[in-house]
């Protein structure tokens, strides 16, 4: 082979060299978000920490960003560190972030930026516990989240319904916040036995229902939406196949009847307390994994089961109901019609044995039925009485005007 072959070999050798490498880092040997991230660190306003972001030294090596093998600045974890501004919408600007973690500066104030849409290859979003205000982007759509937390901020709004179209959602933690409005239906959706479903709203200002949708996902872990203003039905977030393991509710105003409900086959921790739930202790907790369980504050009635873990609660965990009894609160009494617990006209009498319906009948009755002394004085003038004043007048009427024949 002549040494112009050899040249020409060489040449496209090189070029092919050339094309994997940079099919690889589309950047080549420069350093595109280096310069983003100086710019980042004077929207923040060039904090002492990040005081090793200096021009002329290997980004790659700074603290709190996060390289892949090209390069590219694949994660931003920033995390107890003294901050005082907003979020940089710079941030924006590095299109190969997979991952944000932002946590414990509470001196972050202002909006979350609307150019984190941009990230089409964000998976991973925390920002919590910050003063970060305002609504949650709209955009955000626009990513690939598979994993977000706004927990312990300062967010305001409605939780946006375009995030339903996020095809990987499976966690969403927006606790500890301001938020309005209803839930989404589909906010988290599509979990499995790998990664099950997680939404954690409490302690916000969400009203309406809990969507009937997250009935029919089997696989959730933590299903936690207490301290809010929800009300209606729940009880279809209940079942043996459910493998949801943290279940609170508390401090709404769901209502619904706890009797007969399977309680899921993986639940540790069961806050239902200070609602308007009637019915009775479902016989199902007897077989249950419950560790932690909370009742209180509803409108229960009837005697709770007796066995299995039920032992391990104490009498907070049914405190203020309307008529339970039975371990660990007071004995059940034999033949015992509990307290109304329908207001005043109206009796609803549980039957001693858990899961049974309530039974209402009139005020009246309950007095005929429940008070022997109030039956005999009854039986007295309308039976006996007239018949003792009818021998009475006879027997007189023999003695003092007898017949003359």
């Amino acid at each position: 082979m002549d040494a112009t072959h050899l040249l020409i070999l060489f040449l496209l050798s090189s070029q092919l060299i050339t094309m994997s490498l940079s099919s690889q880092s589309p950047q080549g040997n420069s350093d595109p978000d280096l310069p983003t991230l100086l710019k980042i660190k004077t929207q923040f306003g060039n904090p002492a920490a990040l005081a090793e972001w200096q021009p002329g030294t290997d980004h790659c090596g700074w603290p709190y960003a996060y390289c892949n093998q090209y390069r590219r600045v694949v994660a931003l974890f920033l995390e107890n560190v003294s901050i005082t501004s907003t979020l940089p919408p710079a941030i924006g600007e590095l299109d190969q972030l997979r991952t944000i973690n932002i946590v414990n500066i509470p001196g972050l104030h202002g909006p979350i930026p609307d150019s984190l849409g941009k990230l089409a290859h964000l998976s991973i979003l925390n920002v919590m516990v910050t003063s970060v205000s305002g609504s949650i982007p709209a955009s955000l759509s626009r990513t690939n989240l598979s994993s977000v937390s706004f927990f312990g901020n300062k967010l305001t709004g409605r939780i946006p319904t375009s995030l339903e179209k996020l095809p990987h959602l499976t966690f969403f933690d927006a606790a500890n916040n301001d938020l309005v409005g209803t839930i989404p239906p589909r906010l988290v959706h599509g979990g499995t036995p790998d990664r099950p479903l997680g939404l954690k709203l409490s302690n916000n200002r969400l009203s309406g229902t809990i969507p009937w949708l997250y009935g029919i996902e089997r696989y959730i872990m933590e299903f936690k939406v207490a301290n809010n203003q929800l009300a209606g039905d729940a009880s279809f977030l209940f079942g043996r196949r459910k493998t949801v393991d943290d279940l609170d509710l508390s401090g709404n105003r769901l209502r619904f009847n706890l009797t007969g409900l399977e309680m899921p086959r993986d639940l540790l921790f069961l806050n239902l307390s200070h609602n308007r739930i009637y019915g009775g202790v479902p016989a199902s907790l007897l077989e249950s994994r419950v560790v932690t369980l909370d009742l209180s504050y509803n409108e229960l009635c009837g005697e709770i089961p007796a066995g299995g873990r039920m032992g391990w609660f104490k009498a907070e965990a049914y405190g203020h109901n309307k008529c339970l009894c039975g371990t660990p609160l007071p004995p059940c009494a034999s033949g015992h019609l509990n307290r109304a617990c329908h207001g005043p006209w109206l009796y609803s009498a549980c039957s001693r044995r858990a899961g049974s319906n309530c039974v209402s009948m009139s005020l009246a009755s309950f007095y005929f039925w429940s008070k022997p002394s109030v039956f005999l004085l009854l039986l007295f003038f309308l039976v006996l009485y007239p018949l003792l004043t009818s021998i009475h007048s006879f027997e007189s009427f023999q003695t003092d005007k007898p017949f003359c024949i």
